[in-house]
């Protein structure tokens, strides 16, 4: 358990580690320091058979240093995390009472990018972001700061920020001390704005979970692989698609170990050529594709209108089925939103038609109604805030530490690129493909299916049992263990949609209850079970777009083709594309 001793002045970001401690699955507890500190408040429990785990913030750290008391359990605990350090004129007596000198005192930075570098497990690769750096901002006019270090000290830097330690261990007798230099945590549950990423969090949300993760080790929630996918928006399946070429791409791919899954747009079931199907086939180890809209219309799924999202779904998934009969070519059942547009009516709909999962590049319905996602939801492995559903969040492959800190939090590796992507040829796949592979030995390059079946968690709960919880109806859990493991196991579900859950074909007892389905598993060890969520008949209404919209359709798939087939792959030609465009613009804006 994770024991957070808290005053007043420190409750906020104590409550923070509290709650990301119970997001990793930890026990936790915050126990007031309030009146009388000449002993351990009475509902302090300082036993515990495994060592003590402390945290606790530097307002709290200056009431109780140096009391009888606290110096007895400082000595108790295995590790302990000390944070909310700021620059002081008259120095930080605590802080070098707690390192015994290894640490003096704390510096501002100003409140300009800096450049932050993951120093603690480097040589060993303990964490997917160990030994690697990136440049982040503070959080409004604060100031970014670091420790000051006394020659020959000690300190082991965890984090440093411009070559300072900004996150820092100093090892005292049998106990491992981290002393963070933020002032203030942020707690997950902070609603973020359309224009707000997590990278200005990213110092203390790493430095909190590589403290977590080193005292409590699988106990946390932990995912057995971490599997990576590029997915391309829009190619159809024929032998080039602008910059594509599938002929060069697919054998790329198997020699690297990468794998990509082609957003593939509905619209083009009828248009694909069979040698290109049959060559892209022949490499299911490196290749998919899923549902990329319906017409890949701007708007096609951010509408809120429940009765066309219903419609176009099972349109686009009728389109896909027939594709596969066609050409004997399957697909991932999972919807890649048009444009990065959606709305809650959509995700909700793709559950009722019996899409699996959405993948998107944004967190932001069209109609969230001012319920902004929060730091937590996009920590998470998939979204679940809005429907059961999961939605689950990829990048563009800009900065590889992005991945890093995705795999860190134990979410799946999903880029995005289009066609242009290639441009230059295949030295960037390469280059990405082993940049995300160098992340972890856990990392697997897998179609984009197979990456979210994948992309489940698991942590002890005790001697032979574990929990787990899983995204996508289809799973395959292995007991890693060399004993017998007992599975309790989750996932997020509507209420009404569930009709069996098959463990290795066969039926097992089920419970769903605040839209959260429960069973269980045994297994033998290394034993392995394929796990199957049944749900009731989909639905699948009819709906006719009308001719105008049909028209619409056509011309603007026919214009998107001649751009990337034609004037993407002639610079010259779509320079002065682009210029006539926006003279035309400049016209018709007089």
């Amino acid at each position: 358990m994770l024991t957070i001793l808290s005053c007043e002045e420190s409750l906020s970001s104590d409550s923070a580690v509290f709650e990301l401690a119970r997001f990793l699955g930890l026990e936790a507890e915050i126990v007031p320091l309030v009146g009388d500190l000449s002993a351990p408040p009475p509902s302090f429990q300082h036993s515990q058979g495994d060592g003590l785990v402390l945290a606790m913030g530097a307002a709290t750290l200056r009431k109780v240093f140096r009391k009888a008391w606290f110096t007895d359990i400082l000595g108790e605990s295995r590790l302990s995390f000390f944070y909310g350090f700021v620059a002081a004129g008259d120095g930080n007596p605590e802080l070098q009472w707690l390192t015994r000198g290894a640490l003096s005192s704390v510096v501002g930075l100003g409140s300009a990018e800096n450049l932050f570098t993951v120093d603690f497990g480097a040589e060993e690769g303990i964490f997917p972001v160990s030994g690697r750096s990136f440049k982040a901002a503070p959080v409004g006019p604060e100031s970014t700061a670091a420790f000051l270090v006394p020659a020959g000290s000690t300190m082991q830097p965890a984090i440093t920020v411009n070559g300072r330690p900004h996150f820092a261990r100093v090892d005292v007798g049998r106990c491992g001390r981290f002393f963070l230099a933020e002032r203030d945590l942020v707690g997950i549950d902070r609603a973020l704005l359309p224009e707000q990423t997590l990278r200005p969090w990213y110092p203390q949300l790493i430095a909190a979970v590589i403290f977590l993760r080193s005292a409590f080790g699988d106990r946390c929630w932990t995912s057995p692989v971490t599997g990576a996918t590029l997915i391309i928006d829009d190619p159809y399946l024929k032998p080039r698609y602008g910059f594509l070429r599938y002929d060069s791409l697919l054998p790329e791919l198997r020699k690297t170990g990468g794998a990509v899954t082609v957003g593939f747009i509905p619209y083009n079931y009828r248009r694909s050529d069979p040698r290109t199907v049959a060559f892209v086939g022949g490499y299911p180890e490196n290749f998919s594709i899923a549902v990329h809209g319906c017409d890949h219309m701007a708007a096609e799924h951010a509408s809120i209108d429940e009765t066309w999202l219903e419609g176009t779904t099972a349109r686009a998934l009728a389109r896909m089925e027939a594709h596969a009969l066609r050409s004997g070519l399957s697909f991932d059942n999972i919807m890649v939103f048009p444009y990065g547009k959606f709305s809650t009516k959509a995700v909700r709909a793709l559950g009722a038609c019996g899409v699996h999962a959405a993948v998107n590049t944004e967190a932001w319905p069209r109609d969230h109604g001012g319920s902004h996602p929060t730091i937590r939801d996009h920590l998470d492995v998939a979204m679940t805030r809005y429907e059961p559903l999961p939605l689950f969040i990829r990048r563009y492959p800009r900065d590889v530490f992005d991945f890093a800190f995705d795999a860190l939090f134990q979410k799946p590796i999903l880029g995005v690129e289009h066609h242009e992507f290639f441009r230059d040829g295949l030295e960037a796949l390469g280059k990405l493909v082993r940049e995300v592979s160098s992340l972890s030995p856990r990392v697997k390059w897998m179609p984009l299916g197979r990456t979210l079946e994948s992309s489940y968690l698991l942590r002890r709960t005790g001697e032979g049992r574990c929990a787990l919880r899983h995204f996508m109806p289809t799973v395959r859990i292995r007991n890693p263990d060399p004993n017998e493991l007992q599975f309790a196991v989750e996932k997020p579900e509507w209420e009404d949609r569930v009709d069996a859950v098959l463990v290795n074909g066969r039926e097992v007892p089920f419970e769903v209850r605040s839209r959260r389905l429960t069973y269980g598993i045994r297994l033998g060890p290394g034993e392995e079970a394929d796990v199957r969520i049944r749900s009731r008949a989909a639905r699948r209404p009819i709906v006719v777009p009308s001719w105008k919209y049909r028209i619409n359709v056509r011309v603007r798939r026919m214009l998107s083709e001649i751009r990337d087939n034609q004037l993407a792959r002639n610079r010259h030609v779509l320079a002065l594309a682009v210029k006539t465009r926006g003279l035309l613009r400049t016209k018709q804006s007089r």
